[in-house]
């Protein structure tokens, strides 16, 4: 006889379920399981039936009785919504991984132009220290800020939402 995991995981039912529908008592249904006791021919002709009906293709009066076509209804509706969160969210990264870029550029133009007054002979010294000083600050923590790393960090998760965009496709 077949053991316990492998008749219920085959009817898809716990074992009151299957004790209940065999007309025989959960204790009797577990011993039965466990070899240790016979079940009444009764029982064991329902569960032959049962087991026999598992083996058989789909049969049409369950699909009609699941509505398949309501399900697949309710499954196009939630991928369509989640469609439609994924691209949202594509939207807000391309515009972070812009804005990222855009400051890390305006950044960098800034420390060169900084280096090119520091070669410049026509700026004294003296000119160029105190306001040069805090300019190089803001752009040096705005090239850490919006660095490749964090720019590189944008592009990755843009293209796991365009992969799972083409997983959600796949789906309808």
């Amino acid at each position: 006889m077949e053991t316990d995991k492998k008749i219920t995981a085959l009817l898809g039912m716990r074992q009151e379920d299957i004790a209940m529908l065999l007309q025989v008592s959960r204790s009797q249904w577990g011993m039965f399981e466990i070899g240790q006791r016979q079940l009444p021919l009764v029982a064991q002709l329902k569960l032959a039936k049962m087991l026999a009906i598992v083996k058989q293709p789909q049969n049409e009066s369950v699909n009609s009785f699941l509505d398949l076509e309501v399900q697949k209804v309710e499954t196009k509706k939630l991928v369509d919504k989640l469609k439609l969160v994924n691209q949202h969210r594509q939207l807000i990264e391309k515009k972070k991984l812009q804005l990222t870029e855009k400051k890390y550029e305006a950044a960098v133009l800034a420390l060169r132009f900084l280096l090119f007054l520091k070669t410049d002979d026509q700026q004294s010294v003296t000119e160029q220290n105190w306001p040069s000083t805090s300019v190089q600050l803001r752009a040096e923590k705005a090239i850490r800020k919006n660095g490749l790393h964090v720019q590189a960090k944008h592009r990755l998760k843009l293209q796991v939402l365009l992969a799972e965009e083409e997983i959600l496709e796949g789906l309808v």
